[in-house]
């Protein structure tokens, strides 16, 4: 037998040999150096083992545990930048560079740290060490985490996969159903290698929480989903050796055993490998001759080639005179709608023709200001009337002219992709400058003023602005003008080689079937080198000893959620004094502030005038007592959003699980009216609102249409087998529902009532929580008793497009907004996108409202460890523009454990305190301290008032007389500027002229970041080799790139209208400040304060973003001949270019789309604002009026007014 052996190991060695001189020959170099690395391997006869996982799964403390010693450096941020062997021998280490250097650098094992986590120009690391289990066959390969946000990591990891005879995946026990550890184990299985699953820390497991059998059956029934093929599967810990489902003793075994079988798993590994290289040869071959077979198989085809060559040639004659009339057709249009813009600009209107007329007058010889002094009082009036006709003339041109030009030209060259911000910059020196030359230029001061004088005069000076406008613009486009005819003048040039070829071609059918032949011959002759294809004797590989017995205690039974713990007594406000620390005391400081104001409003609710200041003191108080306080916390499904709001809560409330639960909103609140106290509220999906959710998955899937009685039908059928990683979630959505329809069909639409248990199986079981919209759960605790309301939200990462409205609701309406990450968990894409969006918004929160959550930091290994994980989360939100991120590193499991048994050091060594404490004070007096200080400085203002009132009673009997006489025409003003003020003129072209830009900025925004979206939807680790139809994967790729455009556009969809409803409450905010400054210089008794805006806004009813031109991605699929030359040639460059007209077109169409309903909704909210705001200071005039009068009649004396006073200085 051994002969036999070494006779084979002789002949494969010589077909590699064979193999690997032919594939130099052919110029393949990679390939040729893969086929060396086999024969060396073959020789060598060591087995090697590839350990692959998560950056934070554990993997390189898993090697150094076995190991006996710290091989690998390891941590919760990644760590192994290279690809690490490990072999038993004398100390040293061997550092492979990636340069042309032949000879590797040799240091010490205690200088390995720097090279493995600064991977740098390394391509990979040896290790020897003294590992006896090893023996001298054995080789430990570590690679850099799948997950990791380096693209180099993730082709050091799949490249190195060849020299692999066995591979060891590694997850994270709370990550295991992550895309990333699902999507990365499917590509492992499909690679035909041993593939062993270790399911890592474990110590993690809660079994109060839910079985560790269930845990177990739900992992596995994953993997059957995914289809993922492995020889075995287990649970280690390394915090706990004594863990009753610890596994890790049986590891040493496992490796043991499968070097003892080292020869026919190298003799197959080698095998599997060899195929793998010739296969994919084969593809690149196929694709260096691709591009001249398509070339030829355009000249192909006879007669019906003529013809439509000669539709080719008339389409190119055609482009051509279209191009050479293009500059005078461009400058003739140009010049149209500057034209049209002028003609149709109204730069005097009347109320600037009033103006005009003013300064003219003042321009008048012996025009004279006031008896005494003058001149100098001319002098001063002469120049505000002309700096008032400036300023209106100048805001008007602006509003009437200089912005729509801009507009015009920017979408112009937008549209010939000429604009830039050099050329922003450089239309500024343009646009004509509204200065005193141009009012002056035209007075006649010797002229009769009159209407007709002051009309004509008005004429001109528009006149000369429009001439000025048309000349500039016109100087400023021929320079665009002068770039485009330079491009078409290139494109001319290219449409003439092109017609030259056209005429050059002929039928090269012969040449096509000999490069069709040569392919052929490629396949056989590789075939032919090929040793032999080995398989695996059925039971050879080691199998994995199952886990025993769950302990009586624990047991549960298999799929069964754990059991709810007993419903714990509603709160009574004694007990255990560490389980609501970020709500102790709130109501009663809350209360207090609350009496003091309610104290103030009944001293001012006394007097009449003051009636409009203690209801609205009154009102802030009333909102101190009863106000709620909304807590939304968001994250991706893992980060432990649950167990931080059970540690919150200070009881072990929500269910908390290492797979996906929260699917829909889930508030906790205080009991109250018909609901007790352990009940909740589940509102189930309408029948509609299912439909349109397996509508978008369907889509998603390829699946065509869904029928509601027959859907389930095609989810059975329906595998993971070749879905693009974006479509995996919903695959998974679809077969929960499918599991869990039955049940749910006729619950569809309803509002059940269910109990504590009901509760968490409706939050915890995937095939309930699919068909839930969202569920309030009445818990009574010190928090929610305190009037604070948990909201805990689908992940980041959710797949329901409506969750992004849901998502920004909270973040805008929230009063705290609280996001989770774990403690070695990298942020997802989801995670992302929400922390882009939170970028966005931030600066439109009057308090920093932010909190962000490192949980489960007790597994920190030392404090730098776990500072170094800070600075990690700290550098990915700076990214996300959050520069000052306010970040608290705890322990969530052990902030819960410490409350439920009042062990308060516990409790303090979870770090869980320092939170409670921030949001202790933000809840109780930050956020409060705002309505206190804004009722204090209505205290303030009603307090000078009555000094006001006070001063003006103590005046004599005949200044009071002549006040009287004068107050009814003061009011009749006032009522008149009022009703100026309900009419502001030109509000409404603000908005929309607000909405025009913001619209266009975010435009810009996401064309500038195309790229970035384009590269990371068509990704080296998702078109390879080995995964399926490329075809079918490239287009999903495409798919998924016009998806991840359209989230982003609702994104900054949602945020532009945070920014609208800035604008216009600034807007009307000036007004009332206008308003109230004109209205008080009537009189100095009238003293009206301008009313803030304090009222949130609703949002529009904005529908998803739809593109209407999707781009027909298989027809790009040309654009691909391999993997290798799409990445590394031109391919990828090339479909880029090809798509990015079109995609920029789709988001710009897509965007406009919804400027009338963001324009008609804000002007609407802006009007409804405005008649708010009317009656407001209507109602503060009147009081005004009548305070003065009885004042001036001594109806209220001086004593009462200065009474009041005084004692309004004790509420302030």
């Amino acid at each position: 037998m051994m002969v036999a052996t070494a006779s084979n190991k002789k002949n494969e060695l010589a077909f590699l040999e064979a193999l690997k001189s032919q594939l130099s020959t052919w110029g393949d170099a990679k390939a040729t150096d893969t086929i060396d690395d086999l024969i060396h391997k073959e020789q060598s006869g060591e087995l090697t083992i590839a350990w692959c996982g998560h950056f934070s799964a554990g993997k390189s403390s898993l090697i150094n545990a076995l190991c006996g010693m710290k091989v690998l450096p390891s941590g919760p941020v990644p760590t192994s930048a290279n690809v690490v062997t490990i072999r038993n021998g004398s100390a040293r280490a061997l550092i492979y560079s990636q340069d042309d250097v032949k000879v590797p650098m040799e240091v010490t094992t205690d200088e390995l740290n720097e090279y493995c986590t600064n991977g740098g120009s390394y391509s990979s690391v040896e290790v020897w060490e003294q590992i006896p289990f090893l023996g001298s066959d054995g080789v430990l390969m570590d690679t850099p985490g799948v997950d990791s946000t380096d693209d180099g990591h993730k082709k050091a990891t799949h490249s190195a996969l060849h020299l692999a005879d066995v591979v060891l995946y590694v997850m994270d026990y709370n990550h295991v159903q992550s895309e990333n550890n699902l999507v990365f184990a499917k590509s492992l299985s499909d690679w035909g290698k041993p593939l062993y699953l270790i399911v890592n820390q474990i110590d993690k497991h809660r079994e109060q929480e839910l079985s560790f059998q269930s845990y177990r059956d739900e992992v596995i029934t994953a993997f059957e989903r995914w289809q993922v093929q492995y020889v075995g599967l287990m649970f280690s810990s390394l915090k706990e050796a004594d863990h009753p489902y610890n596994q890790y003793d049986s590891l040493k075994e496992l490796i043991t055993g499968l070097i003892g079988k080292k020869k026919e798993l190298v003799r197959y590994s080698v095998s599997c490998s060899a195929n793998h290289v010739a296969d994919d040869h084969i593809l690149q071959f196929g694709a260096s001759l691709a591009e001249e077979k398509e070339r030829l198989l355009e000249q192909l085809g006879g007669l019906e080639q003529l013809a439509r060559m000669e539709d080719e040639k008339l389409s190119l004659v055609q482009e051509q005179d279209q191009l050479r009339g293009l500059i005078q057709y461009e400058r003739a249009t140009l010049r149209k709608d500057i034209n049209a813009i002028l003609d149709n600009a109204n730069l005097m209107p009347a109320e600037i023709r009033e103006l005009a007329y003013d300064f003219v007058e003042s321009r008048k010889p012996g025009f004279k200001k006031g008896l005494w002094l003058a001149g100098n009082k001319t002098r001063v009036e002469q120049e505000q009337r002309q700096d008032i006709f400036l300023q209106k003339l100048q805001e008007q041109v602006s509003s009437q002219v200089e912005w729509h030009v801009r507009q015009l030209v920017a979408t112009w060259a937008d549209k010939h992709h000429l604009w830039s911000d050099e050329w922003q910059r450089e239309m500024d020196l343009f646009i004509p400058s509204i200065d005193e030359e141009v009012i002056y230029k035209t007075v006649q001061t010797d002229a009769v003023l009159s209407g007709e004088y002051v009309l004509n005069y008005c004429r001109s000076v528009a006149e000369q602005i429009k001439v000025q406008y048309r000349r500039s613009i016109t100087e400023f486009t021929e320079q665009l003008l002068l770039l485009l005819e330079e491009g078409a003048a290139r494109e001319l040039q290219r449409l003439s080689f092109a017609m030259a070829d056209l005429e050059q071609q002929s039928a090269q059918g012969s040449r096509y079937a000999a490069l069709e032949r040569e392919e052929v011959a490629r396949a056989q002759a590789l075939a032919e080198l090929l040793p032999p294809r080995v398989s695996l004797t059925p039971g050879l590989l080691p199998a994995v000893r199952p886990l025993g017995p769950p302990a009586p205690a624990v047991a549960a039974e298999a799929g069964a959620l754990a059991p709810a713990q007993v419903l714990a007594p509603p709160h009574s406000g004694s007990g255990a004094h560490l389980r609501g620390g970020a709500a102790s005391g709130r109501r009663q400081r809350l209360a207090d502030a609350a009496a003091q104001l309610h104290g103030a409003a009944a001293l001012l609710a006394k007097y009449p005038a003051m009636a409009s200041a203690a209801r609205g003191i009154r009102e802030r108080a009333a909102a101190l007592e009863g106000g709620t306080f909304t807590l939304a916390l968001f994250g991706a499904f893992s980060a432990g959003k649950s167990s931080f709001a059970n540690a919150l809560l200070g009881e072990d409330v929500l269910p908390v699980s290492p797979h996906p639960t929260t699917a829909a909103i889930n508030r906790i609140l205080a009991p109250h009216d018909d609901f007790k106290h352990g009940t909740a509220q589940v509102v189930m999906k309408s029948r509609e609102t299912l439909m349109e959710d397996l509508r978008i998955s369907f889509s998603i899937l390829h699946l065509g249409e869904p029928d509601l009685n027959h859907w389930s039908d095609a989810v059975h059928e329906l595998t993971s087998e070749g879905i693009h990683p974006a479509g995996l979630p919903h695959y998974g959505f679809l077969k929960a529902a499918c599991a869990g329809w039955v049940e749910a069909e006729g619950i569809l639409g309803t509002m059940q009532t269910v109990d504590l248990t009901q509760y968490r199986s409706f939050v915890a079981d995937e095939t309930k929580s699919c068909f839930v919209e969202r569920i309030d759960l009445f818990y009574s605790c010190e928090l929610t008793e305190q009037g604070i309301i948990l909201v805990d939200t689908p992940g980041a990462d959710s797949l329901h497009a409506r969750h992004t409205g849901v998502t920004f609701q909270y973040m805008k309406h929230a009063d705290a907004l609280v996001f989770v990450t774990y403690y070695n968990h990298a942020f997802s894409k989801g995670d992302r996108q929400f922390l882009s969006q939170l970028g966005r918004v931030k600066d439109s929160f009057a308090l920093d409202k932010m909190f962000f959550i490192i949980n489960a930091a007790d597994l920190a290994g030392s404090s730098d460890e776990l500072e170094q994980v800070i600075q990690h989360v700290k550098s990915n939100l700076r990214s996300s523009g959050i520069a000052s991120p306010h970040i608290y590193a705890l322990s969530s499991m052990n902030a819960l454990e410490g409350k439920i048994a009042d062990n308060e050091s516990l409790l303090l060594s979870s770090g869980f305190t320092t939170f409670e404490s921030s949001l202790h004070d933000f809840a109780g007096k930050e956020l409060p301290g705002l309505s206190i200080q804004a009722a204090r400085q209505e205290i303030t203002s009603a307090r000078k008032r009555a000094e006001e009132w006070d001063r003006i009673s103590q005046q004599d009997e005949a200044t009071r007389g002549i006040r009287q006489l004068e107050l009814q025409k003061i009011y009749a003003k006032a009522k008149e500027m009022l009703t100026e003020f309900t009419h502001v003129s030109g509000q409404d072209r603000v908005i929309e002229q607000e909405t025009k830009e913001l619209l266009f900025h975010v435009r810009k925004r996401i064309d500038y970041n195309l790229a970035a979206f384009f590269n990371e939807a068509f990704h080296p680790s998702l078109l390879r080799d080995g995964t399926g139809s490329l075809k079918e994967i490239f287009s999903d790729c495409g798919r998924e790139l016009e998806q991840s455009l359209l989230r982003e556009l609702d994104q900054e969809l949602w945020a532009t209208t945070l920014r609208l409803e800035i604008k216009a409450k600034s807007i009307l905010q000036e007004a009332s400040q206008r308003f109230t400054d004109h209205i008080n210089a009537l009189d100095e008794g009238l003293l009206l304060s301008p009313v803030k805006e304090e009222q949130d806004w609703m949002v529009p009813d904005l529908q998803g973003s739809k593109f209407h031109k999707t781009v027909e991605w298989s027809g790009l699929w040309s654009t691909f001949k391999s993997p290798k030359l799409f990445f590394e040639g031109k391919g990828r460059e090339k479909l880029k270019g090809s798509v990015e007209p079109l995609l920029k077109d789709n988001i710009a169409e897509a965007a406009i789309a919804q400027e009338p309903l963001l324009c008609d909704f804000y002007i609407h909210e802006f009007s409804v604002a405005l008649t708010r705001q009317a009656y407001l200071l209507s109602e503060q005039l009147l009081e005004s009026q009548s305070a003065l009068e009885s004042t001036l009649q001594l109806t209220e004396g001086p004593v009462t007014w200065l009474a009041l006073a005084e004692q309004l200085k004790a509420y302030e």
